[in-house]
């Protein structure tokens, strides 16, 4: 099981041996520590990590979405992968569609505030150049049609039936394949 939270920290824990409280050291499989430093009010990560086909995605406040590679039960020191764009405010919630193990593809919200557009972000999960995440779609890429209402935080999006759906703040937006 891994986690992670406010401290910055990446928790990798046994889900079947927690091990009970010890007030003097944690029984962790690895702990990550200050791995999410950045981000203002706080650093850390606040939503749940997704997993894909042996990468953890991560989308820490004031920071890129993040993938770490699993290998051998643990994870990498730093990001195996980055995107170029920068989540502000409480990062972002990720959510990963897929055929199986095939087709998969990494969905995140960039949300700008309260009075400019969010953007939806499309990302290869498995593709990457020189460990950048390859974005493959992202809703500012066609002017008006795709705009995103101002991105509430901590929103995941929903994906089913061919389709992505994202929260905003006024208003629910739904995209999928154009005829």
């Amino acid at each position: 099981m891994i986690s992670s939270g406010k401290d910055g920290a990446i928790y990798l824990v046994d889900r079947d041996s927690l091990g009970h409280y010890n007030g003097s050291s944690n029984t962790n499989i690895q702990t990550l520590a200050n791995i999410f430093p950045n981000g203002s009010p706080e650093p850390g990560n606040f939503s749940a990590p997704v997993y894909f086909n042996g990468y953890v995605f991560f989308g820490p406040t004031g920071d890129s979405v993040q993938a770490f590679k699993l290998t051998n039960g643990l994870l990498p020191t730093s990001p195996t992968l980055r995107s170029t764009a920068v989540y502000p405010n409480r990062g972002t919630p990720l959510a990963i569609s897929s055929n199986g193990t095939a087709n998969g593809i990494l969905w995140a919200v960039q949300p700008s505030g309260t009075t400019s557009p969010g953007t939806l972000h499309a990302y290869d999960p498995m593709g990457s150049t020189n460990g950048v995440l390859k974005e493959i779609y992202n809703s500012d890429q066609a002017g008006a049609r795709d705009t995103l209402d101002p991105g509430s935080k901590f929103n995941v999006p929903a994906v089913a039936n061919g389709k992505v759906y994202v929260v905003g703040d006024n208003q629910l937006t739904v995209y999928g394949l154009l005829p």
